[in-house]
């Protein structure tokens, strides 16, 4: 059962009210506001000749490539979507619900193709105009981000922005399946006797604010699921953006959010083909990012598209767009295809069928079995996947807050930066900051997160083997995994090892 947090002293009051997660998101989207101002009208700095001197000292940058993009990892190792409960984009997306078309989303969109061309013109954008090194670029990016919030909203009912742009969102949902939080109902034969459905009903209301003999009332509308979920029939974390509006509907207290134990959600249902695919290109660029860091490792992972780009004489940007479609698809379609080939191996059964004169024996017809698709079998392989991908990302967020975390006292001092870049790197009157953790203990915390991570694949394969499609090899499933989680641990492994431990 799970361990409902609405029912604390104290904590439990404030978790239920609309007003505590209306104050964060109001909070969070005033960040927001704040860093596209001070970063608006800052690229460089006139007379240093250095190109990206602003890159961790002004506010603009250290904040969103340093603490949002990768602190929000260390909130879905824990609560999976939970920083989709105050995220401003979010947030400024149902806002624009009140006043747009609420159309629905069209079929042909509700998949993960869209967010997955996001993350990729994201990552190319990082690589063509450095977007992480210049505070108004990225000012111009969160303004482009809060822009396509609200036109989505004014266009698509619910959190269409999320589904559509948010990769961040898409992250959530595959490690949402581990973390040990979630939200359910306390008892679905409640929801069954309830005729009012008031936590999905979006009806009408009149709401009344008191404050001593001051009384003022005011004609509303219930906030319904911004995603489309019914409450009763949630039975996995991968959709719900923990809104809570639910929760604040329901009249009969029946929803519950609070711990759960960890992989508990994993293997309930395979992934989507497209949610797979945004899956390998997730795998594939973490897996790049994470190797850079051992020259002979990642000479070997870029030799294919450098001699294919010598080959078509392509260079520049030609050889940028080949590397990206190598790192984001082929590199982490050719790491899983092993494991693909060993299980469809493993699915051929060999049958005798003999008479009295050693002459075939007519076989009796039958319903035919459902083949299973190339794309339906990488989902349920890359179930088991999701744990070491995650440990892969805590490590890349841990090594860059723990050497960047010290600029973020200069840069709440100084948001433009300027002033802290020159006093460090021009007059020298302010040390540089230093690692959080030194190195002789940073890898040790690394390592120990790789083989945890590692291990954590072995109960993830047996969680995983319950949506295994009938009449598929169990044995080589597990094979399958096992094959590919060790050469992806050794992979990593021998990137830390070179990294930290040789020197």
């Amino acid at each position: 059962m799970l361990k409902n947090i609405f029912n604390t002293p104290l904590l439990g009051p404030v978790m239920r009210s609309p007003w505590t997660w209306r104050i964060a998101r109001l909070l969070c989207l005033a960040v927001v506001l704040i860093m596209i101002a001070v970063g608006w009208h800052h690229h460089a700095i006139p007379g240093v000749k250095v190109p990206d001197p602003l890159m961790y000292t002004s506010l603009t940058t250290h904040l969103f490539w340093v603490w949002w993009i990768m602190g929000v990892v260390f909130i879905a190792l824990l609560f999976g979507r939970g920083w989709c409960t105050v995220c401003p984009l979010g947030w400024t997306n149902g806002l624009a619900n009140r006043f747009g078309f609420n159309r629905p989303l069209p079929r042909w969109l509700q998949n993960f193709i869209p967010v997955t061309l996001a993350l990729l013109v994201l990552q190319l954008a990082v690589y063509f105009l450095e977007l992480h090194r210049h505070p108004d670029l990225t000012a111009r990016l969160l303004a482009l981000l809060l822009l396509l919030a609200v036109i989505a909203g004014l266009i698509f009912r619910g959190h269409a922005f999320c589904r559509l742009l948010c990769p961040a969102g898409a992250v959530f949902g595959l490690y949402a399946r581990l973390a040990p939080w979630s939200l359910r109902v306390r008892n679905t034969e409640t929801c069954e006797a309830c005729s009012e459905k008031n936590c999905i009903s979006g009806k009408p209301l009149w709401r009344k604010l008191a404050l001593g003999p001051a009384v003022l009332f005011w004609h509303g509308r219930r906030k319904t699921c911004p995603v489309d979920l019914v409450p009763e029939q949630v039975n996995d974390a991968t959709a719900c953006t923990l809104c809570l509006h639910c929760a604040h509907n329901c009249d009969n207290d029946n929803i519950a959010m609070g711990p759960r134990p960890w992989l508990d959600d994993l293997g309930r249902a395979p992934l989507a083909p497209s949610e797979t695919l945004f899956f390998l290109v997730l795998l594939g660029l973490l897996t790049v990012n994470f190797t850079k860091v051992y020259p002979d490792l990642r000479q070997w992972v870029w030799a294919a598209p450098e001699q294919v780009a010598l080959l078509l004489g392509w260079t520049g940007t030609g050889y940028y767009l080949l590397a990206a479609l190598w790192a984001a698809v082929v590199f982490p379609l050719l790491l899983l295809l092993p494991a693909w080939g060993i299980w469809r191996l493993s699915d051929l059964r060999v049958t005798t069928l003999t008479g009295e004169n050693s002459s075939p024996l007519p076989v009796p017809p039958s319903a035919p079995v459902p083949e299973i698709g190339f794309w339906a079998r990488m989902g349920h392989l890359a179930l088991p996947l999701i744990p070491l991908l995650l440990i892969v990302h805590l490590i890349l967020a841990v090594v860059k807050i723990n050497a960047k975390a010290g600029f973020l006292p200069y840069a709440l001092r100084d948001p433009s930066g300027v002033k802290s870049y020159l006093a460090m790197n021009v007059m020298q009157t302010v040390p540089p900051p230093g690692l959080l953790l030194q190195l002789d203990l940073l890898k040790w915390l690394i390592m120990t997160l790789l083989l945890g991570g590692t291990a954590l694949c072995l109960p993830a394969v047996r969680r995983c083997m319950r949506a295994l499609p009938p009449r598929t090899s169990a044995p080589g499933f597990v094979a399958a995994v096992a094959v590919t989680v060790g050469m992806l641990a050794a992979l990593y492994g021998a990137t830390v090892i070179r990294w930290l431990f040789v020197r």
